[in-house]
């Protein structure tokens, strides 16, 4: 039979999977029956029976068979198959192929036999079902995995037809120059995958193509970009620093590459690399005020590292609590840390919070409220966007002098959303009215940047 002609590319069809190997040898068991019922029919004189384009992937059952197996058994099957390939004998190769496995069903090349049987029959379907349920055990089986790869491939199943045909390309040329054909598509197949998964939410299916991506072809420059697409797709920082680092050392010129790595790094990975990542940038391109500003934003994250290891540790956090949030303010802001406070409130949630310094100092200067009629500051709750920026606006009113862009608000004012979001535009913090219409909580990393803007208007060095 000719293998089918590969037309097109496939983007979501999934990889063929059998159902369990029972259905395989269900299969297997419907195929040597009928055989045996048509044994009486007449048929054809026997003749060569394989197309010159299918014979290297149909090689004796014993080819590469990694268990061991009696002589006898082995010479029998062989025979069986030449018989089939040369004369066209297939009830012979059936017929051994049913004695065989009557005797021992895990004579894997006397199931080999009955498949290659069914593939030459044109039922490449039936083939895949006695080859998929032992794929993985046999991955090393030259012969098995040299008909599933062709089989898969007659059905337009690329990535399966790669991933059979790569188990054995070290060893078979045949296996070896399809790999190598084949390799560009099923690179673009995956790919289109994991977009697709992405584009639709659907981050579980995506991370599982990814992994068979990674297994298949893991030095492919586009398997490092989905790899860091997915990751950050799943609040992966770690795994697309990972990514990204390789993919810088293959493009060094990419400046948005360098620039989205050096960032992770400053967060995640290695401050003082992510530090000279800039400044590099900054050296090629004095003029460029973007730059400029990552840069001023690169040398504050290293700075961080000088604090304690509990303030760092604040900065990686997807969300921050009250308390948390309160530590962040003293450490970073003299003020907090060294400033006096003008009255006395009383928190009673906070005296077994590991923060409790930090707390009491922050609601004593009035940068954050307390719940004046419970007394409670709630210091485990999700710090809001809009508690952040009312923290901030109160420490740039405090300034002496004034601050212009406050415009008139001093820190001891009640700060409603209204004047909070004007002083935050006006200030820097925000860029437009949407940004402080965000609600929800906030991370570590933009609790950092807050801050960073606020003591720039403030004047104190970072």
């Amino acid at each position: 039979m000719a293998s089918s002609p590969l037309k097109r590319t496939v983007v979501k069809s999934r990889p063929y999977q059998a159902t369990s190997t029972s259905a395989g040898l269900l299969g297997l068991a419907a195929l040597l029956v009928w055989a045996s019922g048509c044994a009486g029919v007449d048929k054809p004189e026997p003749g060569p029976r394989l197309p010159n384009v299918d014979q290297p992937f149909l090689v004796a059952p014993s080819t590469g068979y990694p268990l061991t197996m009696g002589p006898a058994e082995g010479d029998r099957v062989d025979e069986a198959f030449e018989n089939l390939i040369q004369y066209g004998e297939r009830d012979q190769a059936i017929s051994v192929s049913r004695q065989i496995l009557g005797r021992d069903p895990d004579f894997h090349p006397a199931t080999l036999l009955a498949a290659q049987v069914a593939f030459l029959d044109g039922d490449v379907g039936q083939a895949r079902e006695l080859l998929t349920p032992r794929a993985v055990e046999l991955s090393q089986y030259t012969g098995w995995q040299l008909l599933l790869g062709r089989s898969a491939e007659a059905q337009d199943d690329f990535v399966a037809a790669f991933e059979a045909y790569a188990n054995v390309a070290s060893r078979n040329r045949a296996a070896k120059g399809k790999t190598d054909a084949l390799r560009p598509r099923v690179v673009q197949i995956l790919t289109l995958r994991i977009e697709d998964d992405l584009q639709k939410g659907r981050t579980e299916d995506a991370t599982e193509e990814l992994a068979r991506m990674e297994r298949l072809l893991p030095d492919e420059t586009l398997t490092l970009e989905s790899a860091a697409a997915v990751a950050r797709a799943t609040d992966n920082p770690e795994a697309e620093l990972q990514a990204l680092a390789r993919l810088s050392a293959r493009s060094p010129d990419d400046r948005s590459l360098a620039e989205r790595r050096a960032n992770l790094e400053l967060v995640v990975g290695d401050a003082g690399a992510g530090l000279r990542v800039f400044q590099e940038l900054v050296a090629e391109n004095p003029e460029d005020e973007h730059l400029q500003d990552q840069l001023a934003r690169a040398e504050f994250l290293w700075r961080l590292q000088l604090l304690p290891i509990e303030a760092r540790d604040l900065v990686n956090r997807r969300e921050l609590s009250r308390g948390d949030f309160a530590a962040l303010l003293y450490w970073l802001f003299p003020e907090v840390k060294y400033g006096q406070g003008r009255q006395v409130r009383i928190a009673n949630d906070v005296l077994d919070q590991p923060y409790r310094e930090e707390i009491v100092r922050v609601v004593n200067l009035g940068i954050m409220d307390v719940d004046e009629r419970l007394h409670q500051f709630s210091p485990t709750r999700a710090v809001s966007r809009s508690e952040a920026l009312t923290a901030m606006v109160r420490l740039l009113s405090r300034k002496e002098p004034p601050l212009a862009c406050v415009g008139g608000v001093r820190g001891t004012d009640r700060l409603g959303a209204e004047t909070v979001c004007r002083v935050g535009i006006n200030c820097g913090l925000l860029t437009s009215g949407s940004d402080c219409r965000r609600t929800g909580s906030v991370s570590g990393s933009e609790a950092i940047e807050l801050s960073r803007l606020t003591l720039n208007l403030l004047g104190i060095p970072q």
